[in-house]
């Protein structure tokens, strides 16, 4: 009987040696070091790059934004730029881990902090004391791995700018 038992284990182990992996479809889901890169929108336009290190259970990051906003309808034009460094968690990163889940796409919940240096056209005295600010930023990101293998994302978070869109470059 135990030596039908660790013939099993065996034929067992070896079957699931020889599965595809199904990590290797997730958006950074087996590690690795990412430039992430993109544009921002709301409420004006911009762009966003930065270092984003995904690992199962969390990713690292640092991102630098930059969002400018014409003047349109008599507003006043602006600048802000913001760098802010964070931790996100991966709950469906422990799914695939405890379970063996294979998804498509990945949901990271995450939190950044750092400065903002705001730069307005019509800058009033106590404006020009609020250009510099610290910010904390929880946000919302959605990613994916195309059948190219690129890796695109979609991020929503309260710091300026709200939204932010792009592509994950391997390092």
């Amino acid at each position: 009987m135990r030596r039908a038992c660790s013939i099993g284990r065996v034929l067992v182990l070896a079957a699931l040696l020889g599965l595809p992996q199904a990590g290797a479809a997730q958006p950074g889901a087996a590690g690795g070091r990412y430039v992430q890169g993109g544009l921002v929108v709301l409420p004006g336009v911009g762009l966003s790059v930065g270092y984003v290190g995904p690992r199962s259970f969390y990713t690292v990051e640092g991102l630098l934004y930059a969002d400018a906003s014409p003047p349109f309808g008599g507003r006043e034009s602006s600048l802000q730029v913001s760098a802010g460094l964070g931790v996100a968690l991966r709950p469906l990163g422990v799914l695939r881990t405890i379970g063996g889940a294979s998804y498509a796409y990945d949901v990271d919940f995450g939190l950044r902090f750092g400065p903002s240096l705001f730069f307005a056209s019509r800058t009033s005295r106590a404006r020009k004391n609020q250009q510099f600010s610290l910010f904390l930023e929880p946000f919302l990101r959605f990613s994916t791995r195309a059948r190219s293998g690129r890796i695109f994302f979609v991020e929503a978070g309260t710091q300026r700018p709200l939204l932010r869109a792009g592509l994950w470059f391997r390092l």
